[in-house]
């Protein structure tokens, strides 16, 4: 008893500490288990707290004003997406691969994402009175939301703590700031502010965040910023590709909200961001899997491939487990939780929340391919790949939003996330000679229908008996039809996966 007291005292110690180079190489399977667990857990507070402070933050503005929050959000987040151009994946591959030159690395990273903050920044405040309407104080929301852009140079520095399978370290972070947040969307619900308020308070928000990480950074690792100047021209050789890649990507996620707002007016912007309030969010799940087994995947993909294979084959599992029940959910249940989060005024938003989480089932599959495609060579591929996606989803978009607004939206990026999924994962497993087993993905999908219509039988006892009964349902099928089994996992916790 006294020696689990002991543990119990020192779980938050090892789950924040920093940390050392050359972890990620020498991680077995309970290490790579428990980094996923962490960010799981981290990941699920973090989602709880958004799905309160979005329900607030929409509930206040009304559906025009959470319809400008959206798409003036979105629209700077594709100028964002220029402060990183995949500088710090390829700066994670080289910490996990390199940990000798770790601190010369990350110099390189913090470098080069402070030149692109700054630029993008520029580019992002002279772009809104040119590409966004004005109507309803967007110009002014999204000027403001503009000086968040180089506080992501900080939020990279944290990425060394990624490479060292350090999830807890960075997560707490992301509790931290998701919890400061809810405070502040209390209070500003409370005193009934206006869209550009939550503007300003999200801007502060993002200043105090930025400045902690910064300094935990300094603390546990060194950035050694002259050294790393020299790295810049081979981390932006392999980087451009993936940049260029994430970029494409970033205008199919959020293009949608700000056609929207032009096409059809705030208020369908604003049930649309509604129901894409939760995707975003849940996309941080695959993210979370995919950053526990990247830094182990880039250690071991060239002297062990067939170690590499395994892996991937988890990781396409786990994404099935996480992903089918969120969907059932949304099926099943949409119309209640749109009721309860949002109220009566956002009710559009129920139809749509299913056809997004179709969209999310094919994005975790995604992110398998997109973080495999620096390890594979696959870069200038999955820019392609990315950018035939851009361009079928603002055309698909154009197509069907005049006449089916908010629907459109959401069918086009279900068919533009179907089309990506397909071409980046079919190539990655062509690379890697992996077919994937389809034996646990059948009966997670047969699980994962009887839980929709459990949950469908269960709906008129109400929204959360409906819901822990699925997932009660959900959790003992997954052992029942030995989707995980026990064993399995003993045997991850006391040895490596090799």
């Amino acid at each position: 008893m006294t020696h689990m007291v002991t543990r119990a005292k020192a779980l938050p110690r090892r789950l924040i500490q920093g940390g050392a180079a050359g972890d990620a190489g020498s991680a077995g399977g309970r290490v790579i288990a428990s980094n996923v667990a962490v960010q799981l857990l981290a990941r699920a507070i973090t989602l709880s707290i958004s799905v309160v402070t979005v329900s607030l933050t929409a509930r206040t503005l009304d559906p025009t004003g959470y319809g400008v929050w959206s798409g003036a959000s979105n629209f700077t987040g594709l100028f964002a997406v220029l402060t990183d151009l995949g500088l710090t994946t390829v700066a994670m591959q080289r910490m996990a691969d390199d940990p000798e030159r770790e601190h010369e690395w990350l110099g390189a990273l913090a470098g080069g994402r402070v030149a692109l903050s700054l630029l993008a920044t520029v580019v992002c405040a002279a772009s809104v009175p040119l590409l966004l309407s004005g109507a309803h104080n967007a110009h002014a929301v999204a000027l403001v939301l503009t000086l968040t852009i180089p506080m992501f140079s900080a939020g990279a520095l944290m990425t060394v703590f990624s490479a060292r399978l350090r999830a807890g370290l960075v997560l707490s972070v992301s509790v931290l700031q998701s919890s400061l947040w809810l405070i502040a969307v209390i209070a500003l619900a409370i005193t009934n502010a206006s869209v550009v308020q939550f503007a300003v308070a999200y801007v502060l928000l993002a200043v105090v965040i930025a400045a902690v990480q910064l300094q935990l950074t300094r603390r546990h690792a060194r950035i050694a910023w002259r050294a790393g100047a020299r790295l810049w021209r081979p981390l932006m050789r392999v980087a451009f590709p993936l940049g260029l890649a994430g970029v494409m990507i970033t205008i199919y996620y959020q293009v949608d909200s700000v056609l929207l707002l032009q096409i059809s007016g705030a208020r369908q912007a604003g049930i649309y961001g509604a129901a894409y309030g939760f995707l975003g969010p849940l996309l941080l799940l695959p993210g979370s899997v995919m950053a526990s087994f990247f830094p182990v995947l880039s250690a071991v993909i060239k002297p062990d491939p067939a170690r590499a294979r395994r892996l991937v084959q988890i990781c396409a599992d786990s994404m099935m487990i996480i992903s089918l029940p969120i969907l059932a959910g949304a099926i099943a249940l949409a119309g209640p939780i749109i009721r309860l989060l949002y109220g009566p005024g956002f009710q559009g938003a129920a139809g749509l929340l299913p056809i997004l989480m179709i969209a999310f089932v094919s994005i975790c599959f995604g992110t398998i391919a997109g973080f495999l495609a620096p390890l594979i060579d696959r870069q200038w591929r999955l820019a392609l790949y990315a950018s035939i996606g851009a361009v079928a989803n603002v055309a698909l978009n154009l197509a069907l939003i005049p006449s089916y607004r908010a629907y459109g939206s959401a069918w086009a990026t279900v068919a533009t996330e179907l089309l990506t999924m397909a071409l980046m994962l079919g190539t990655a497993l062509r690379t890697l000679k992996l077919r994937l087993s389809l034996g646990s993905t059948l009966r997670t999908l047969a699980l994962a229908a009887a839980m929709t219509g459990v949950m469908v039988l269960a709906r008129p006892l109400g929204l959360v008996p409906a819901g822990l009964i699925g997932v009660l349902f959900y959790a003992a099928g997954l052992f029942v039809l030995r989707i995980v089994d026990w064993r399995e996992l003993q045997a991850i916790r006391a040895q490596p996966v090799n």
